[in-house]
C-alpha cells in the first residue's frame, strides 16, 4: 500500500535511441495531391519528426511536467502512476480525472493548477479541488497490463481502491474518451464513492436502448443523428475496431517506430481537434503533440 513520489526523467539512452530511429526511417510513398485524404500527410509528418528530433527540448519539458506532484503505488498487481495535486483551501472538494486515447495525464497539465487555485487564476475559493489523475495501465508511467481480460470495469476497481487509499470517501470523476468510459464503469461499480459524474463524451455502449425499425420510438432528428454516427464509423473508424480486435498486430509497427506512432495519432488530434484542417492552428502547440 506504499505510495512512492515519483520523477519525471527520460533516460538519455531512450531519448537517443528515439533521435535514431526517427532519423532512419523509411519514408513510404504518398499519391499526388492526396493531402490527408487517405491517412496523415506525409510532409506535415515529416516536419514533426524533424522538430521532434532536433528541436523539442526533453529536459525543459520535463521540469515543466514535474511541477505536479507525481507518485506511484502498486494495486492490484499494477504500478499505477498519478498526479496528486492537493486544493490551496482545506475545503476543497476532490475529483479524479481521466485521460482518453490518444492522450496521457498531461491532457490536465494546464487544467490542474486551475482546479486546485481558482482564486489566484479569476476564479471563487470555494470551487477549489483536491486533484487525482492517474495514467491508465498502457499509458505513461503506469504499468502495461500482462493479464487478458482487463477492461475498463477492472481500471475502475484500480480507481476506487487508489481513491481510498489517499483517503478520500466520495469524490467526482471526469473523463472523456477512454476516460469517459472508465468514469461511467467507475460510477456503476462504486456509486457510494461518486458525489458526481462530469463526461465530455458519451460511450456508444452506454446509450439508451432504442427501436431503429421504421415504427420505432426515434424521432427524425434522432434517426438522422444515428445515420450520421454510422457515416462516421464506416468513414474514420477502422482505427478504433483494429485496436478493440486485433491489437497486438498493431503494436509491433508502433512500438517498433516512432515514426509510425507518430503518423497513427497525430491523425486524430487533426481530425478531432477544431482546425480547420491545419494542426497549426489547433489549440495545443507541436510540444504539447
Amino acid at each position: 500500500m506504499k505510495i512512492r513520489p515519483f520523477t519525471i526523467e527520460i533516460a538519455q539512452s531512450e531519448i537517443d535511441d528515439l533521435k535514431k530511429r526517427i532519423s532512419t526511417w523509411r519514408e513510404p510513398d504518398q499519391l499526388q495531391a492526396i493531402g490527408w485524404a487517405q491517412g496523415t500527410e506525409y510532409e506535415e509528418l515529416s516536419r514533426l519528426m524533424q522538430y521532434w528530433r532536433t528541436g523539442f527540448d526533453w529536459r525543459k519539458h520535463e521540469a515543466a511536467w514535474n511541477i505536479h506532484p507525481h507518485y506511484q503505488t502498486d494495486i492490484g498487481g499494477e504500478t499505477i502512476h498519478f498526479v496528486h495535486a492537493r486544493a490551496a483551501v482545506a475545503t476543497g472538494r476532490t475529483i479524479i480525472l481521466t485521460h482518453g486515447w490518444p492522450g496521457s495525464v498531461f491532457e490536465f497539465h494546464r487544467l490542474i493548477p486551475l482546479l486546485t487555485d481558482p482564486l489566484s487564476h479569476g476564479g471563487r475559493q470555494e470551487d477549489a479541488f483536491n486533484v487525482v489523475v492517474p495514467s491508465i495501465p498502457g499509458y505513461g508511467f503506469s504499468s502495461r497490463p500482462t493479464r487478458p481480460g482487463f477492461n475498463l470495469f477492472a481500471v475502475a476497481d484500480l480507481w476506487a481502491e487508489l481513491m481510498s487509499r489517499l483517503g478520500y470517501e466520495r469524490y467526482l470523476a471526469q473523463g472523456g474518451d477512454l476516460g469517459a468510459s472508465v468514469s461511467t464503469c467507475l460510477a456503476h461499480a462504486h456509486p457510494g464513492s461518486l458525489a458526481g459524474v462530469h463526461l465530455n463524451f458519451i460511450p456508444g455502449s452506454f446509450s439508451p436502448p432504442h427501436d431503429a425499425s421504421p415504427d420505432g420510438d426515434l424521432t427524425p432528428e434522432e434517426r438522422t443523428f444515428l445515420e450520421r454516427k454510422a457515416g462516421w464509423a464506416d468513414l474514420h473508424g477502422a482505427y478504433a475496431h483494429i485496436q478493440a480486435t486485433r491489437p497486438q498486430t498493431l503494436a509491433y509497427g508502433l512500438t517498433d517506430s516512432p515514426v509510425g506512432l507518430a503518423a497513427w495519432m497525430i491523425e486524430k488530434f487533426r481530425d478531432w481537434s477544431d482546425c480547420d484542417g491545419e494542426l497549426a492552428n489547433a489549440a495545443f502547440s507541436r510540444d504539447d503533440l
